[in-house]
């Protein structure tokens, strides 16, 4: 392994997308996130391995094994971030599983497998919601079209990026959803998460992974002015939010700290600081079943 070239590499990708604190907000299906495969791309190229997509734009680098015809090793993540991500979050897997490809080529080592590289796109569903829409869609798990009609703060459908998206790669070649099948799959990750700098840890072995729920709740209420309307006479969406928050803390408190409750949207209306809210939506996940063995 060449420890400055992975870094470097790492380095480069963080500046697309760059924002303040060392993180890095690159959307899914973005232009930032098209240039960040290219780059990718001609890294892959330059080592001589082949590059493909499927119809959800997972992208494949792959090195050739001296039997082209058995299940390859697939190994890799995600290249595209949260709004407040960390620059390492995701990519780090997907450079790892490159820097890996190309350390074994340079070694001269030939590998009975073919080993493939992936990025899944949209695993993190910081732009459309919910996440992991590549790797669900290339596992059968989901259908391809499932998530056609989903929109993105601006109005966006995820259809219509990804289509933009295909279409800016149609000089890719296009290969079937889930094939080949692997033979095993293993996946390099920084979460960014506290534990293990908390800890003065290095490095920790996962041997779970939180079971997610996400629900969208929408609690009707009655608008009404905020200046002359009697609090008895009132039904307001907001406070009503409030103690279904509290009584979710509440009931999902957990003394080992292995549960977790999330709320990570909220939108009120109609939204103005003289009135009564008369509708809010949070989408809000409730994971569990998190251990990490360090």
């Amino acid at each position: 392994m060449d420890e400055a070239r992975q870094w470097d590499r790492l380095m480069r990708m963080a500046q697309l997308g760059a924002i303040p604190g060392d993180g890095v907000n690159r959307p899914c299906l973005s232009p930032l996130d098209r240039e960040a495969r290219r780059l990718l791309i001609g890294w892959a190229r330059e080592l001589g391995l082949t590059v493909a997509t499927d119809g959800l734009a997972n992208l494949f680098l792959r090195h050739e094994g001296t039997d082209p015809e058995a299940a390859p090793v697939l190994t890799g993540s995600h290249m595209d971030s949260q709004p407040n991500g960390g620059r390492f979050d995701g990519i780090w897997g997907v450079l790892a599983g490159l820097e890996a490809v190309q350390a074994i080529r340079e070694a001269g080592i030939a590998t009975r497998r073919p080993i493939e590289v992936v990025a899944w796109t949209n695993e993190e569903g910081g732009r459309f919601a919910p996440g992991c829409m590549g790797s669900m869609a290339w596992s059968g798990f989901r259908p391809a079209d499932s998530w056609d009609s989903v929109t993105d703060a601006a109005g966006t459908t995820f259809r219509a990026a990804l289509e933009e998206h295909l279409a800016a790669e149609a000089d890719l070649p296009r290969r079937p959803f889930g094939t080949p099948r692997p033979h095993a799959y293993v996946e390099a990750h920084i979460e960014q998460g506290p534990r293990l700098e908390a800890g003065g840890l290095d490095i920790g072995i996962v041997t779970g992974i939180q079971g997610s729920r996400w629900f969208t709740v929408e609690i009707h209420g009655r608008t009404d002015h905020a200046g002359t309307t009697p609090l008895g006479q009132r039904k307001d969406a907001v406070q009503d939010m409030l103690r279904a928050i509290a009584a979710l803390n509440a009931l999902t408190h957990d003394p080992a700290d292995v549960l977790r409750f999330t709320v990570g949207r909220v939108e009120v209306f109609p939204n103005a600081s003289n009135t009564v809210a008369n509708w809010r939506a949070s989408a809000s996940t409730c994971a569990t079943r998190t251990r990490m063995c360090c």
